[in-house]
């Protein structure tokens, strides 16, 4: 068993970062060198192209035109995302509690905040992601369009967010203090694992997704930027 702790946390995280920047610089390089596609538009072309990215990137205009009850599921779960991935940064680096405090908050309004917001986030996000899966599964036409990699994506983020809530709300609350010092030890090349087997599971799925993104539909909040720039670029 600390030998498997020592390979999830202490030998593939290094593994899981070096084919993430891998396939990363892979696709950028794709997205670069794909030709322009002529008259050829994908979004509808707004007055501003960059107005527009951006538009599609935060609200999702082209999703609400097309199913509002798709675009209400699917924003709420992206917004809970990056709240969740905002207090994911916060554990590991510290800075936002460093600005919240230089903005007046005290360090147990900074502790509520946490709780509480990351608290509802991880339940609303549970929800949402559910409800997107079951869409894919009892609509069929999403079932018709939907592969085995969009329903394994979902899939794993569902299971990502139940691990990270149950080390939340569960009896035995997981101390963060632990990842901070996880992560320090890692960019240190010493690493110190915690000895906490849902913290295990929860990091070996965080991983799966990290060495997953570059190659799948996950990414299309990057490519975005580069396709859209592609077909309004005239």
């Amino acid at each position: 068993m600390q030998g498997l702790a020592m390979f999830v946390g202490g030998v593939l995280p290094y593994f899981a970062i070096g084919l993430f920047l891998i396939g990363m610089g892979y696709r950028i390089r794709v997205w670069i060198k794909t030709p322009q596609p002529g008259k050829m538009t994908i979004f509808p072309a707004p007055k501003s192209a960059t107005r527009g990215i951006l538009a599609e990137v935060f609200f999702f205009p082209s999703l609400f035109k097309g199913d509002r009850g798709l675009w209400a599921m699917s924003w709420t779960f992206h917004v809970t995302l990056v709240l969740v991935f905002l207090g994911h940064l916060r554990v590991v680096t510290g800075l936002i509690d460093s600005t919240l405090h230089s903005m007046g908050v005290s360090e147990a309004g900074v502790q509520w905040m946490s709780s509480t917001v990351g608290g509802i986030a991880g339940i609303v996000m549970l929800a949402t992601g559910l409800a997107l899966f079951f869409r894919r599964i009892y609509t069929v036409r999403a079932r018709e369009v939907s592969s085995f990699s969009d329903f394994f994506a979902l899939l794993l983020l569902l299971a990502i967010i139940v691990t990270g809530d149950l080390m939340r709300f569960a009896g035995s609350h997981f101390d963060l203090a632990q990842t901070r010092v996880w992560v320090a030890s890692l960019l240190s090349f010493s690493p110190v694992v915690p000895h906490s087997g849902m913290f295990l599971v929860h990091a070996l799925l965080g991983q799966i997704l990290l060495m997953y993104i570059p190659f799948s539909k996950i990414l299309h909040l990057g490519g975005i930027f580069f396709t859209q720039a592609l077909v309004q670029r005239r």
